[in-house]
């Protein structure tokens, strides 16, 4: 399993003494992209938004698909 983004993920949280939520996001939505478009057609483009409730970092995740890409289908 590649853990590129959690270890780069985990370098910019650990190594970023100015935290910069918008960064982070953008940082998300470019990583997580190729990945979505392998399993889905997309409408549009994929959206991270941050929200800090209390202690806890919460992310959303958000994008429209046309479809959802077959798996395990070979087409000939």
């Amino acid at each position: 399993m590649d853990y590129r983004i959690s270890n780069r993920l985990s370098c910019i949280l650990e190594g970023d003494k100015m935290f910069d939520p918008q960064r982070i996001c953008q940082i998300l939505e470019k990583e997580l992209e190729p990945i979505i478009v392998n399993f889905l057609e997309l409408d549009g483009q994929v959206k991270v938004r941050y929200k800090k409730d209390n202690l806890q970092n919460i992310f959303f995740i958000e994008f429209a698909a046309q479809r959802i890409k077959p798996i395990g289908y070979i087409p000939y």
